[in-house]
This record gives C-alpha cells, structure tokens and sequence, in this order.
C-alpha cells in the first residue's frame, strides 16, 4: 500500500467515525506514521487539521439530516456524539452560524463540507528543486517557542516568533554563530496532540550562546532538500505544502518521523537572497526520510 492509499485509509477511517471524536492515533497508524506527523501532514495537505475536519464532517451530515425534516434536534445531537444537545447547538451555531432548528426551515441555507479524498495530480505548475543530502547526528541551540499543528496555529505563530526574534535582537545575537550554515527553524520535542517546539537556531559549535536559549540534538538522517525561492512567509510554506502534497507521494519516501527544519543561509550585506521580503530570498526546506517500502 503506497503513501497515497494509506493517507485515503486514513480519511477513510475519520469518515466510519463520524458518531464520536475519533482516535487520532489509530488514524496516524493507518497513515504509517506517528501521530505528530500525521497532524502536521495532515494539516499541509488538507489546510485544515484531522480533528477540525472530522467536527466539520461530523455537523455537515448532522445539518444534512436536520434539512431533510423529520429530525429532532437532541436525537441528532446524540446520533452525532454529542453530550448534550446544548452542546451541539453551540457547535452548529459557530460553524454555520446559524441554530439547529433555524437549520430545519425549509429553504435555509447551509454550507457543508464534502468528505476529502487525496487523488495525485501533476500539473506541472511549479518545479521543485531538491537534492538528497545524508547528515549526523548534530545539536541546535536557539530561542524555542512551543506551538500546534493544530487549525494550522503554528502557520500564524511562527512567522510572529521570527518577528518578535528579530526586534528583541535575539537573531542579532545568534547571527554571529551562524556559521557556516546559517540560521536554522526547527520542529522537534514534538507531542501527540499535535504541540511541538519551533527552534530559531544555530548548529551548536560548542562555544558559549546568548543565556536563555535552549539545546535540542537532532538524529542522523536522509534528508531531501528543497529550495525555496521567494518573499516570505509565503514562500517556504507553499514549500511545504508542495513537499507534502506532490513529492512525497510519488517519491517512494515517507517522513521518517525525526525532525524537520529550515535553513536560512548567511548572505553578504545587500545580497537579496538574504532579504525576507525580497522575491530572490533564498531558504531550504529539510525533510528527513525514509522509504515507503521499508
């Protein structure tokens, strides 16, 4: 069974259990991988989260069955794994905006989302320039902040962590340390519900750093590298969303489940590829590997 197919058994198992909160850890297995991953793949594939998915699954057919007339509100609410039917109503009501019994009103409007299939589609849009690079164990040392993949928080926080680094002089002071890789983004200490740590770092050389960073030691690995090219944020995270979305399924890898990171090499003064805002900035994108046969 390829990447593909798992990630539809996956799907296909949130899906049978629209009736109660799904194991997300039964689901990641079904995905081959672990259940941080499965999030944060998830989450760059889809653009929204399992567990958000599977809550809007779950009241599109509770709005279904409630359109269709006939339906009392509280039997709906309990056919759909809620508590209380109180419960329920709160949920539709910030999800469609409006009551489930304003739902029943024949004539009322609702959009729902259809269930999700991933099916492959080359289009050819965009290139991807990639090289397999293999890499020791090694240690990152920086400021950590600790975010989710969860509603895709860590899309948002990340990009505001880069900016309070940067005006608090905390990159400033890990730049001089940077050498010669450059300054790092690191997703690791990562836990199953989704949480992990995002690192601004550097390749610990065994000098002294800034106090109050913090050490994380990074497996050895395969790592495929993609290049991004383009202002940021936008720029790395289409990366990402391309890595996941249309290399990996066609690679013959999976992500190893180690953590992944980015690299924002040193330029000199002036030079565009080191401008964040600028259409020539120049970033990577390491994802370690392993082979979907293994």
């Amino acid at each position: 069974m390829d990447w593909t197919q798992r990630l539809n058994a996956a799907l296909d198992y949130l899906e049978e259990t629209l009736d109660r909160e799904p194991d997300l850890a039964r689901a990641a297995g079904l995905a081959n991988c672990s259940p941080f991953h499965f999030l944060r793949m998830f989450e760059v594939v889809f653009g929204i989260g399992p567990g958000e998915y599977s809550r809007r699954r779950r009241l599109s057919r509770a709005a279904l069955d409630l359109a269709a007339g006939g339906a009392k509100v509280i039997d709906v609410a309990y056919r759909y794994g809620y508590e209380t039917p109180e419960a329920f109503a709160k949920a539709f009501k910030r999800l469609f905006g409006i009551t489930p019994t304003e739902a029943k009103v024949p004539g009322t409007v609702l959009e729902t989302w259809p269930g999700l299939r991933l099916a492959i589609v080359l289009k050819g849009e965009r290139s991807m320039n990639y090289r397999i690079v293999e890499k020791p164990e090694f240690r990152v040392t920086g400021w950590s902040l600790r975010t989710t993949s969860d509603g895709g928080a860590n899309m948002r926080e990340i990009p505001q962590f880069w900016d309070r680094c940067h005006a608090e002089g905390k990159v400033a002071a890990l730049a001089p340390h940077a050498m010669p890789w450059g300054m790092l983004g690191i997703c690791c200490d990562m836990n199953q519900d989704g949480s992990f740590s995002y690192v601004i770092g550097v390749e610990d050389q065994g000098k002294p750093l800034p106090e109050g960073t913090k050490s994380y030691t990074i497996p050895a690995a395969k790592y495929a590298v993609f290049e991004s090219v383009g202002a940021m944020p936008d720029a790395i995270q289409n990366v990402w969303k391309q890595a996941f979305g249309e290399w990996f399924p066609t690679s013959g890898y999976e992500h190893c489940g180690t953590p992944d990171f980015e690299v924002y090499p040193a330029f000199p003064p002036g030079d565009e590829r080191g401008d964040p805002s600028s259409p020539k900035c120049y970033s990577e994108v390491w994802i370690p590997l392993k082979s979907s046969r293994s």
